[in-house]
């Protein structure tokens, strides 16, 4: 007669289960793979209000107000401060919520900016991008490896952050995370990446957080 399997082996077991489970593709149940229009994606993310196809100012005296304050804050900081006054909007080709939207748990949720990316062709979700406050790194990270794994390739690189309206810069420790396993989409079979990015950017933004980590969920093509 064969012995029961002992608590060594068991625990083998389990262990063997939890390194091979599956690594998804998504972000609050959306994910990279998945077929949605962006009234879906919206209504996903529990935003009611957003304008659709907004196009940034035309006329004379906006564009030169824009000019003027691109020169002071940078180009990048100028869309996205008529941006974050445009609030959420979507695009034929993305989803854009740079506020609304949270992750963890009351009474201390973490706010976050979602932007989705579709191909307009196939209404398929390429890329989810996810920014949040880079002083909460360590908070997020728990909260991504409870849902992808701990099972990050690390590195460590030496960057400078530097504010464009008075030029003063300050160096800093940019970590680097790439998931080691490709997320499997369950219902499409289609795979992703998946990294994590302590600082996005050189210049400090205009529109809060000022400095952001971001999270990348993007589609493994098979178009090649």
């Amino acid at each position: 007669m064969h012995k029961p399997y002992g608590p060594v082996i068991l625990c083998f077991i389990a262990a063997s289960v939890a390194t091979h489970a599956v690594t998804p593709c998504d972000f609050k149940g959306l994910s990279v793979g998945d077929k949605a229009t962006p009234q879906q994606i919206m209504s996903h993310f529990g935003i009611a209000k957003y304008s659709v196809d907004a196009d940034r100012p035309t006329n004379s005296a906006a564009e030169e107000a824009q000019l003027r304050r691109a020169e002071k804050v940078g180009s990048m900081n100028a869309v996205e401060e008529e941006e974050w006054k445009a609030g959420p909007a979507c695009r034929e080709e993305y989803c854009r919520i740079p506020y609304g939207v949270s992750v963890g748990e009351e009474p201390l949720p973490i706010p976050v900016g979602v932007a989705v990316f579709i191909n307009p062709s196939t209404h398929q979700v390429t890329a989810i991008d996810v920014t949040y406050d880079t002083v909460q790194w360590d908070e997020v990270l728990e909260l991504l490896n409870t849902k992808y794994g701990d099972n990050w390739r690390e590195e460590d690189k030496q960057g400078v952050v530097m504010n464009y309206e008075d030029k003063k810069s300050f160096p800093i420790v940019v970590k680097v995370l790439t998931h080691r396993s490709a997320g499997i989409n369950p219902t499409t079979r289609t795979t992703c990446s998946i990294a994590a990015t302590s600082s996005d950017l050189v210049f400090m933004h205009t529109t809060p957080p000022v400095i952001r980590a971001v999270l990348e969920i993007k589609l493994i093509s098979r178009n090649f």
